[in-house]
């Protein structure tokens, strides 16, 4: 009996072990990065998908928005300093980069939509960038090649967050932003950014406004999502140009063939006091419909337009010096009114899931593209008096009567249907390929004249590449990609009746060769990325020696070069981000005067590396380096500007609920030249600035 009680006493607390164990709460245990870490751990600009970018055969750069507007960055040029093989080339008027080594309005997308207006673009409403170096037509069409610039917005998020800040800094800058984030229900989120910010400026004269306002809405059940956007932008400014470089020596004919650095104090400003503005109002609406077929497959259906009105009065110097008399002394100027406006809509359907073949994984996209748009550039033009190369007066604000310069009306309209497959055969190798078709077409009116042209294109555009992993945490890839620029696809439009221009040749193209090497460090806590590419923008056109007007599609320009990365957690709670980029763009192909020139605007050594310490909470402080190497301002290459060192830093505190910091750009106070668009107009860096930023979260 004692024995058959000790067996049921025993039976009896097994099942109440069991009972007990069933009752426990599962915990799960996870290994997630510090939202500090400037490593993106997915990213979609490479694929339209959520790839690692270990997986993808190409370079990818990620850039947190918040790290830029820690340091007063409101926009791309700002946040592109120091990346790796980008040079800001950019206007007073509209954003323009050269990455690796190539320029194109088509480059810049939002949330991989094309936004390739002529404006400056707004980082409020952006969480990060993401730079896809080399050709990308596969996935988003017409462009240089050299790469695309993808801005990602802020979007509703389920839980219930929200933050208020101000900002302090040099040059008169005072500005407040605000984020709400909050749920409506268990379907319903919405999102609120909203800010407005004025500053002054090193330069003499000029100020600026910016403003933006961007609501959204996400509704999510088990098998759809719907998120709208919206986003207003205003930017008034007085548009700067910069200052014009000295004509050092002249040929017999008194053309200059030698340039030195602009001799003017860098404050000193040459546009018309006073009467000069640049304002531009942009409104972006989006809707992204994704539905889940099954837990494998989904449609999603995108939709944008973009509706830009930019108007400008704007003085500015076209030349180094006054032609009749002949004056070094003193510089050419012009006058320009504009008032342009653009508007974009494009809508893609996408049919992306994971489907296997034997062994074999495949994660497939299907989509369609169409995109419409139209561009009407009002311009008038007048002469402006010239000033003094030295002493400028900008207060000479007289010029004689405007008349209209050009009165054009554009049209653009593409279609497109690509594939795209990343291939898993098992073990350590992928295969990404891709093809894409697309028909171009413009249709431009000159009203002036009334003249109308027409164009169209077809090309097919592929990408493959592999990535090889024959030992745990190391890949090596390889990957070919080709893109194209049509006539009239970078600034929509072409001039009609333009006999023998090179608005009468086909496309130009592009074609990237890459390997590279990407691994994980330190159990995974740091990741570097080398490559090697040659990338050609070939099909160029080349005015013929000897015809006038005539010309020929032989022109070639190359770029070599290699590019290194190093990125992530080097301890607990300090993190570098760095990269290095050499490369030697050169014009190979083309008139006698350019061959064997380099490519203007584009450094042969560019980079950055920044070393934080970033606790969740308490002191934190980052300090670094932006290197960007020398650069000629002009396609002539008459006028080299100088490589430059800027030291930055950043110190400040945060709680769970506030956070206060100070940064300096420029600590040394070096006097540098950040870009040029020629020799006429070099912009130069600002003096060391301090920016003073206080956060509240709620």
């Amino acid at each position: 009996m004692l024995s058959v009680f000790a067996g049921f006493s025993s039976a009896t607390a097994s099942a109440a072990d069991t009972a007990e164990t069933r009752d426990l709460p599962s915990i799960e245990v996870r290994s997630e990065r510090s939202h500090y870490d400037p490593r993106a751990p997915k990213g979609s600009t490479a694929t339209r998908t959520d790839t690692d970018p270990r997986e993808v055969p190409q370079t990818v750069n990620s850039i947190s928005v918040e790290q830029v507007a820690s340091y007063g960055g409101r926009d791309l040029a700002s946040a592109l300093s120091g990346t790796p093989g980008i040079s800001n080339v950019s206007d007073t008027r509209f954003d323009s980069f050269r990455i690796r080594g190539f320029s194109s309005a088509g480059d810049l997308l939002l949330d991989g939509m094309r936004d390739d207006a002529q404006y400056v673009r707004s980082l409020g409403n952006i969480e990060r960038i993401e730079v896809l170096k080399g050709p990308a037509a596969v996935l988003y069409g017409r462009g240089s090649g050299g790469g695309v610039i993808n801005r990602i917005s802020k979007q509703p998020t389920p839980d219930a967050h929200s933050s208020i800040s101000g900002t302090w800094g040099s040059y008169g800058v005072i500005g407040a932003a605000v984020d709400i984030n909050r749920p409506l229900s268990d379907q319903w989120s919405m999102r609120i950014n909203a800010g407005r910010e004025r500053a002054d400026s090193f330069r003499q004269q000029v100020d600026s406004t910016r403003q933006y306002f961007a609501p959204s809405l996400k509704w999510e059940d088990a098998q759809n999502t719907w998120l709208l956007q919206a986003e207003y932008n205003e930017f008034e400014r007085i548009p700067d140009r910069g200052m014009p470089a000295r004509v050092s020596a002249v040929n017999r004919s008194g053309q200059p063939v030698s340039y030195t650095l602009p001799p003017a104090s860098q404050e000193k400003f040459f546009g018309a006091a006073g009467r000069d503005f640049i304002r531009d109002t942009n409104l972006n609406l989006r809707s992204t419909l994704t539905h889940r077929i099954n837990p494998d497959w989904q449609l999603r259906h995108m939709l944008s337009m973009l509706d830009l009105n930019s108007n400008f009065d704007n003085t500015y110097v076209t030349q180094s010096f006054v032609t009749t008399p002949r004056d070094y002394n003193r510089v050419q100027r012009a006058r320009y009114v504009q008032d342009l406006q653009q508007r974009n809509v494009q809508t893609n359907l996408e049919l992306s899931g994971k489907l296997s073949t034997g062994p074999i994984a495949h994660q497939v996209l299907l989509g369609t593209e169409y995109s419409w748009q139209k561009r009407e550039p009002r311009l008038w033009s007048a002469t402006a008096p010239p000033v003094s190369i030295t002493r400028p007066d900008n207060y000479a604000n007289r010029s004689s009567a405007l008349t209209p310069f050009m009165m054009n009306y554009h049209r653009a309209s593409g279609y497109a249907l690509y594939a795209q497959d990343q291939i898993d055969l098992g073990g350590q190798w992928k295969v990404l390929a891709g093809l894409r078709w697309e028909r171009f077409e413009v249709d431009s009116t000159n009203q002036l004249r009334n003249l109308r042209s027409r164009r169209s294109s077809s090309v097919l555009s592929p990408r493959i590449g592999t990535v090889w992993s024959p030992v745990a945490d190391h890949s090596l890839y390889a990957s070919y990609s080709k893109n194209f620029a049509p006539v009239g696809g970078d600034t929509i439009g072409i001039t009609p009746n333009a006999q023998g221009n090179v608005n009468d040749v086909g496309p130009q193209y592009s074609r990237q060769y890459e390997v590279g090497l990407k691994s994980d460090w330190m159990h995974r806590r740091i990741s570097t990325t080398l490559s090697w590419f040659q990338l050609d923008l070939y099909n160029r056109a080349v005015a013929d020696p000897v015809r006038p007007g005539i010309f020929y599609l032989t022109g070639l320009e190359r770029n070599r070069g290699v590019e290194l990365s190093v990125n992530g957690e080097l301890a607990r709670d300090w993190f570098i981000r760095s990269g290095v980029s050499r490369q030697n763009a050169r014009v190979l192909e083309a008139e006698r005067q350019f061959t064997g020139k380099r490519s203007s605007g584009v450094s042969s050594t560019n980079g950055s590396v920044f070393i934080s310490y970033a606790p969740a909470h308490g002191f934190f402080a980052e300090t670094g380096l932006v290197y960007e190497g020398s650069r000629y301002a002009d396609r002539d290459n008459l006028l080299e500007l100088p490589s430059y060192t800027r030291w930055d830093g950043k110190i400040g505190y945060r709680t769970r609920q506030t956070e206060i910091t100070l940064a300096a750009t420029n600590l040394a106070n070096r006097s540098y030249y950040v870009s040029s668009t020629g020799a006429a107009q070099i912009m130069p860096g600002s003096p060391r600035a301090l920016t003073l930023t206080a956060a509240y979260k709620f």
